[in-house]
């Protein structure tokens, strides 16, 4: 069978363009289908910064007056579904689309119209929503986490394939609907260490955040409790000598956590460059010593791990599953999630030089080798040959 060029409604219930990971997962995913030739629509909602990406049209829902939409579940993102889940419910409706790829709570709601209009759902599990409201705390238990995984598996089961991230959720989907086509695509990395930035670039940054010689212990990502940030800077005082940059981050989050570095006497080594775009992310990751993960919940590997890796340098992440799943003792320093062992372990990784080279050499092959940029695109390919045959009625496909 050659290939077909489909047309692909890709729905993406997220502020777009922002840096933090399901975004950053949904600018590479779309950019990757459309480097095979489909014809990609992106829809999001309304927030978020213009990118430009060649072949994927950018569609935005309604905007409503709900203000900043944070990471994880939000009475904010719920507003916003509605007019979110409308607008793709029009556009199937209209857009003799040949596939819906739906991320996240998106493909649960729009489960029932793909099979009224005959169109194969894709569903893209990023992350599990009932384990999101339960770990953020937004709803723990009750009528919300029921819906939440009833409309899940409602979705799995009359999905035409699944694609996750890690996993964890791979076996998640399996459990949940055992017939149907899982395809595992980890996070690419967003850095090439045979595109390494500029010496030059590398030392400009380190004047411009005002860091001194001593080493850097680099935290790239958002602050959202479950990141474990709090967790870090409460290392900070185990840790002399080290100056700890936090690349991320809102004014307020940064205030607080310079507040309370203050009060640990540790202000002069804590260093917030505040959200920085992508691109910046190589030199970030060359001016560092060590990288630290310091996340205390979720399922989801970090997408930051990846480009953590790829950069070369050593690693310190908790150890909890969200890491293990990646993660082992000959990759990374892993460490409870205490500031105390969390200090431990990135003392370790500063003091015992060769063993943190030979962790991180083993890191940087691993990812070369099973998640380069080149594999993400491969396995991308395969999972949409897969589509591909399904929408054919091929063996296994639609009847």
């Amino acid at each position: 069978m050659g290939d077909r060029r489909l047309r692909i409604l890709f729905l993406a219930p997220q502020p777009f363009f922002e840096v933090r990971g399901t975004p950053l997962a949904v600018l590479h995913l779309t950019r990757a289908l459309a480097g095979l030739g489909h014809a990609v629509d992106l829809l999001t909602f309304p927030q978020g910064e213009a990118v430009a990406s060649p072949g994927v049209r950018h569609l935005r829902s309604l905007r409503l007056p709900v203000g900043r939409v944070k990471a994880g579940p939000s009475v904010a993102k719920m507003l916003l579904d509605g007019p979110f889940v409308a607008e793709a419910v029009a556009r199937m409706a209209f857009g003799r689309y040949d596939v819906v790829h739906a991320v996240e709570e998106s493909a649960h709601l729009v489960a029932p119209f793909a099979r009224l209009f005959g169109i194969p759902l894709v569903v893209d599990v990023d992350s599990s929503i009932p384990d999101q409201l339960r770990y953020s705390g937004f709803a723990t238990r009750g009528p919300l986490v029921w819906l939440a995984d009833t409309l899940e598996a409602h979705a799995l089961r009359h999905a035409a394939a699944a694609v996750t991230v890690c996993t964890s959720l791979t076996e998640g989907v399996k459990r949940r609907a055992p017939g149907l086509p899982v395809f595992q695509v980890e996070d690419p990395p967003l850095v090439d260490r045979r595109e390494p930035p500029a010496p030059e670039a590398v030392a400009a940054l380190r004047r411009e955040l005002g860091l001194g010689e001593a080493p850097v212990i680099l935290y790239s990502g958002n602050f959202e409790p479950y990141q474990g940030v709090e967790l870090l800077i409460e290392a900070t005082p185990g840790v002399p000598g080290a100056q700890f940059l936090f690349m991320g981050g809102r004014p307020a989050e940064i205030e607080r956590l310079r507040t309370r570095a203050q009060q640990l006497g540790t202000a002069s080594r804590a260093f917030f460059s505040g959200t920085r775009p992508p691109s910046e992310l190589a030199a970030f990751l060359a001016l560092a010593d060590v990288l630290a993960s310091p996340r205390v919940k979720g399922e989801n590997t970090p997408f930051k791990i990846y480009s953590y890796l790829a950069s070369g340098r050593p690693i310190v992440a908790t150890r909890i599953p969200t890491h293990t799943q990646l993660l082992d003792d000959s990759l990374a320093f892993l460490v409870d999630p205490t500031s105390e062992a969390l200090a431990a372990g990135l003392r370790q990784a500063l003091e015992q030089k060769d063993d943190a080279r030979a962790r991180a050499e083993r890191g940087l092959a691993l990812v070369e080798r099973e998640y380069s940029v080149e594999r993400y695109r491969e396995k991308i390919a395969h999972a949409y040959k897969e589509v591909e045959r399904r929408i054919l009625g091929g063996p296994g496909g639609p009847a």
